[in-house]
């Protein structure tokens, strides 16, 4: 809101919000999420005190006159104000839920690979290597069940996401044709 209001000027954003007196301190976060009934999607279940958007991250915060309301990453980041941005962002609860995160998206991709392989495992035994690698001890050519099995086995978290989509366009691919993969371009 801009305005040439004397009152207002200078003023911190969350106090002309009316939730409180300036100065602000950050005191924890917490995650609300709604779902209606098993099976539907996860919501945000909470809600912004300074802008009224649905929140899933919830940021408590504590006026100097005691008042407690909750905000959103964007409106913590976008009043502006340095120490409240640095106080949540090093936060041990902020980095705790973040990592907490992390480790269930990593899951998830772990396992769509996973569902991903066993689907159509007779497919991908049907493509050859797509390096055409051989066994080392055999000799017999390698196919792309083998190359995803270890794909899956080796790479990191960027390696998975790609290994998703280089498996479902191999699987799209018409006849089993093969597809260029990062291991033919040499990365």
């Amino acid at each position: 809101m801009k305005t040439d209001d004397a009152a207002i000027v200078g003023q911190h954003k969350f106090e002309v919000a009316g939730l409180g007196k300036a100065p602000f301190r950050f005191v924890g976060v917490s995650e609300k999420v709604f779902q209606a009934c098993p099976g539907a999607p996860v919501k945000p279940g909470g809600t912004c005190d300074y802008c009224g958007a649905g929140i899933r991250d919830c940021f408590h915060v504590r006026s100097a006159d005691g008042k407690e309301f909750v905000v959103g990453c964007d409106c913590i980041n976008k009043v502006g104000d340095a120490g409240l941005i640095k106080a949540y962002k090093t936060s041990p609860e902020f980095r705790k839920l973040q990592a907490e995160k992390r480790k269930a998206k990593a899951v998830a991709v772990r396992q769509a690979i996973d569902d991903l392989i066993a689907s159509s495992a007779g497919k991908l035994a049907a493509i050859p290597h797509p390096s055409g690698f051989s066994d080392r001890k055999t000799g017999q050519p390698l196919t792309a069940l083998d190359w995803a099995q270890w794909m899956q086995r080796n790479c990191g978290a960027a390696g998975r996401a790609r290994l998703i989509k280089q498996l479902k366009a191999m699987l799209l691919a018409p006849n089993g044709d093969t597809i260029t993969t990062s291991a033919q371009k040499g990365g």
